[in-house]
This record gives structure tokens, sequence and C-alpha cells, in this order.
């Protein structure tokens, strides 16, 4: 048995007092663990102790564990703790979502497999960290001009997609950016509008290619047809689930600068927006 002064400290979210009782057997000769049910009672366990890693566990109620994982994971990401996601029916949706929203891995719970489990923990953990040390050493260089992060700091970011837990998962992988602002648009007519009525907020839109109302695709054009300063300018990414050529043509012919393809990462987003605002930046620059 490992001693209890080396375990890792691990928060285990969920409703289910089954899926916990079962999860505390397996999981506590090899880690100490605290169990909540609410984002509030987490964020509580997190500022009381040094956690290393948490698991959310999804159940029927999918909507409440990503809800739950949204509400949490800036103050998670601040403290680099890994958070996993834990089912019983793996469903690839699913995965994608939680991969797309900044969890370090998502897996399903069977009988028999708590070796497997607990090894998948373990790894998540070395592996932050492994980070932690890295960032610690290059502390001057992460906080550079260059780093992508830096570059969105203070900017603007205007978000238009019809599907609210869309814009849950983009909100969440950018709010671990500090003075970047991101404001929504649920169509792309609402988008125009916004757009419209303060050209200079932003400087860069986050553009669902499929919305009720208007498309994405028409509210780039009638963006680029506007007569205001930076309608011309600003860059608009297209997000999308197709990729093809004949997407990719319909978007870049609309008037879009770049296309992101869902489910949308934290590395691909934060790349592709601080690459085209430090480009817009140097373009304005004499």
């Amino acid at each position: 048995m490992i001693n209890h002064q080396e375990k890792k400290h691990i928060l285990i979210i969920s409703e289910e007092p089954r899926v916990l009782a079962e999860l505390k057997s397996e999981l506590t000769d090899h880690f100490d663990i605290s169990i909540t049910a609410t984002s509030t009672a987490a964020l509580a366990a997190m500022e009381i102790y040094e956690m290393s890693a948490i698991v959310i566990y999804i159940y029927e109620n999918r909507k409440m564990a990503f809800s739950i994982f949204t509400e949490i994971f800036g103050f998670a990401k601040s403290k680099n703790i890994p958070i996993t996601f834990l089912t019983e029916r793996g469903n690839d949706d699913d995965e994608n979502t939680a991969f797309a929203m900044g969890a370090v891995d998502y897996s399903a719970k069977r009988p028999g497999t708590a070796d497997a489990l607990i090894n998948r923990i373990k790894l998540r953990i070395n592996s932050s960290e492994n980070e932690k040390k890295l960032i610690s050493s290059n502390e001057g260089l992460s906080s550079g001009e260059n780093a992508p992060e830096m570059v969105l700091v203070n900017k603007t970011i205007l978000v238009a997609d019809d599907v609210e837990l869309n814009r849950d998962i983009i909100k969440t992988v950018l709010s671990g950016i500090e003075g970047l602002t991101v404001e929504f648009a649920s169509n792309g007519k609402e988008a125009v509008d916004k757009f419209s009525k303060a050209p200079n907020l932003y400087s860069l839109i986050l553009m669902d290619v499929q919305m009720p109302v208007m498309d994405g695709l028409e509210a780039t054009r009638a963006i680029r047809r506007l007569s205001c300063e930076n309608a011309r300018e600003i860059p608009i990414i297209a997000v999308t689930a197709s990729a093809d050529e004949k997407e990719i043509e319909l978007c870049l012919r609309a008037g879009m600068n770049d296309i992101l393809v869902k489910p949308v990462s934290y590395e691909n987003i934060i790349a592709v927006a601080a690459g085209h605002c430090n480009k817009n930046k140097t373009s304005d620059n004499p």
C-alpha cells in the first residue's frame, strides 16, 4: 500500500451515490479523495486542498456535468489541475465536447477496469506536474509578448453561434485568459448588428457557418459590405463541422479569413485567434 503522505489529493464530482461509493472503494488506497456534487462545493474544496486532479462523472444528466466543468474550469486551469471525464456509456459526441472544452481525458468506467483508471489518473497528474515545472523554469518566456495568450489580452472577441453548448465551450476555452472579453450572438443577424454598433470594439469574430435567421456566410458578406471602419479589416474565422474543399471555398469567398473545425480545441482556437489578432495589429502599425 502507498504511504499516506505520498498520496495525491483528487476531487470526484458526481450526483450518483452508487458511483461515488464504487470510486471511493477503488481509489482510496491510491489517492486522498474529496467528493462533491456541485460546482460551488468543488470550488470550495479547491480553495481548501491542494488538488492534483479532478474527475467529473457523466451519468444521465450530461448537461449538468458539462455545466459543472464550465463553472470550475477557469479556477482549475489557473492552478494547473487536470480535469478528466468518466462515464459508463461512452459517447463520441460527449468525448469530442469534453476534449474541446479543455478536459485532459475522457474514459469509460467498466467492471474490472479500476487499475486502468488509476493509471490514467496518475498519468494525468504526472503530466500536469511536469508542465508546472516547465512553466516555473520558463516564467520569463511564458509571459513574453509573443506568447499567444498575451496577444489576446485586452482584446474583445465576438462569437456567433446558435447552440448554447457551443457558446459555453468557447467561453470555457477562453475563460483562462485574463483581460480577454468575449461577447456572444445567437445568429448571424445579431452578429452583424453588434458589430455595426461598435465596429472598433472587436478584434476578431468567430462565426459559426450554420445558423438560423442569417447563416455565417451571409453574415460575413453583410459585415464586409458595411461602410463603417474595420468592416473589411476585422478577421472573421469560420467555425464549422465540415472542412471539405467546397466548404472552405464558400467561406473564403464570403470574406472569411480562416477556418476552425469543430470540436474546437484550446490550442487551435488560441493559435488561430492570436495569429490573426497579431497580424491585424501589425498591419495597422505604420
